[in-house]
């Protein structure tokens, strides 16, 4: 099984987590794909409590970048091949899902594009909390292109932190001017691909469309409205 959850930010919803995964008979073949900010990496002090939760849990844990993680810390992890793309090893059972990868997982392909842009640039927070990197650059973008080209433009899943510019505009929700850069190009790849569904979180809503889900305070099983 495949379940999916976005917006943990590390120990902050941890519990919520926990509450959430309650109800299901995990198993070592399952996975939990976290839809950007999980806050698994952190900082050298609060992710390793975080990072061992998951490590305690029999399934493995793949997860996007979102606009809140530390980029100067995940990216010192070693990029290996996993399920056919490239991916971050953070543990024996986690890794990170990179910008622009298909992986195949369970015998179903998913497009993966993280990131997004911290609101906390915009204020005086202090920087510690925000890196240049959570916005994708031309490489990924072109990346993402490519690797879609290979297959054709058709998987079976789209997985991104932040939505396509059509899907937020339906759900009514403000467009960020230093991310629509990114919302546009989500777009782009949505309206070339041949997909079945679209899931993102970012937004902290619960909702359903026609061939999307936005996640929030709820697990999504694969095949589940």
């Amino acid at each position: 099984m495949i379940y999916l959850a976005a917006d943990i930010h590390g120990h902050i919803r941890l519990e919520r987590l926990k509450e959430l995964l309650r109800p299901y008979t995990l198993t070592n073949s399952d996975y939990l794909i976290v839809l950007g900010d999980a806050g698994i990496v952190w900082s050298e002090t609060e992710h390793k409590e975080v990072r061992a939760y998951y490590e305690s849990l029999p399934l493995t844990t793949l997860f996007l970048d979102g606009n809140h993680e530390n980029f100067d810390l995940l990216e010192a992890y070693p990029a290996v091949s996993f399920k056919g793309g490239k991916a971050h090893k953070v543990g024996k059972k986690i890794y990170h899902l990179m910008r622009g990868e298909i992986y195949t997982i369970d015998n179903k392909t998913f497009f993966v594009f993280g990131g997004g842009f911290s609101l906390k640039k915009l204020t005086n927070s202090s920087p510690i909390s925000v890196w240049e990197r959570e916005m994708p650059n031309e490489t990924e973008y072109e990346n993402g292109l490519k690797n879609l080209a290979q297959y054709r433009f058709a998987v079976d899943y789209m997985l991104s932190h932040v939505a396509p510019t059509k899907i937020a505009n339906e759900m009514r929700l403000p467009l960020i001017d230093q991310e629509i850069k990114l919302n546009n190009y989500l777009q782009e790849i949505s309206e070339k691909t041949d997909f079945k569904k679209w899931f993102f979180g970012h937004h902290h809503k619960d909702k359903n469309g026609e061939n999307w889900s936005a996640i929030y305070d709820r697990i999504l099983v694969l095949g589940d409205r």
